[in-house]
């Protein structure tokens, strides 16, 4: 499969029709046509529906637009991270976990990014789950999650969790007037807690009959589960701001000190680009510094 024949289908995907995607790749639209044929019929598939003013994906259409996607920002990634090597420069992509612990993460960028200015981060957010799945896809130089995972597969650098574990509930809800309330009591609520696998339930185990109504990754989307009174959303604080004036919500802190480990890890087996060592040797710098104060 052509990469310069995966940014045809692409641009036209986009573009919405084969005469713009010409326009816009500057090339004549019977040659675009025919790319694209030819790409169906290595791949023994049909990508559009033909006939209809705008481009319409089939099933498998719709796979490979997703995919190509992917593919193209890899390729990407990986040209500008090897050219001009004698120098540091090109782009990181860090997945992050939502998190008050991240201000390290922050001062690590900061330093990199002043220190070597033809470097660019990129910060995509999600849950353990969806972090690790991109670094293994390669997608992610570098991954900061929290709780347990794989040390045969991913190096890793700790972290300090300083995040307050709890729930986040409506403005008046009665576990507001319980004082120092326990995971127990919780329980009687429905819940809405992360979607990572190995988070919540392990905690809530064991005591006694709850309901989960919904799961998130990003807890801003939860929030809004909670204002619209389908439950309370077990989760860390300070991702949410609650301490204003007209706040709907607020978050009540558990007598339980839950703490997942918290780290940066990496694919051991991935050749780490000159701007991804470059981060982390700056981070473990961040850290020892900070230790020695």
């Amino acid at each position: 499969m052509d990469i310069r024949v995966l940014q045809y289908f692409v641009t036209i995907v986009q573009t919405k029709s084969i005469s713009n995607a010409a326009q816009a790749l500057h090339v004549t639209q019977p040659t675009l046509s025919r790319q694209i044929k030819d790409l169906e019929e290595e791949l023994e598939t049909i990508l559009f529906y033909r006939g209809s003013r705008e481009i319409q994906l089939t099933e498998d259409g719709r796979y490979l637009y997703n995919r190509a996607i992917e593919i193209l920002a890899l390729v990407n990634k990986t040209e500008n991270n090897i050219k001009r090597t004698d120098s540091i420069s090109g782009e990181i992509y860090i997945g992050v976990a939502e998190s008050q612990s991240l201000d390290i993460i922050a001062k690590a960028v900061k330093e990199l990014t002043e220190n070597y200015p033809e470097t660019k981060v990129h910060l995509r957010s999600g849950n353990a789950d969806f972090v690790q799945e991109y670094l293994d896809q390669g997608l992610f130089d570098i991954g900061v999650t929290f709780g347990p995972f794989d040390e045969r597969k991913y190096s890793q650098i700790a972290l300090q969790n300083r995040d307050a574990w709890g729930v986040l509930v409506p403005k008046n809800h009665p576990l507001t007037k319980i004082d120092k309330p326990k995971l127990h009591d919780i329980i009687h609520y429905p819940l809405i807690v992360s979607s990572q696998s190995n988070n919540d339930s392990k905690d809530l185990a064991g005591l006694g009959d709850y309901r989960i109504v919904a799961t998130y990754n990003l807890l801003y989307n939860a929030s809004l589960l909670v204002k619209a009174g389908v439950g309370i959303a077990l989760c860390l604080d300070g991702i949410v701001p609650t301490d204003y004036d007209h706040s709907q919500l607020a978050f009540v802190r558990l007598q339980e000190d839950i703490q997942d480990p918290f780290q940066v890890i990496w694919k051991k087996q991935s050749n780490q680009s000159p701007v991804a060592k470059e981060f982390l040797k700056i981070l473990e710098n961040l850290l020892l510094s900070g230790k020695k104060k």
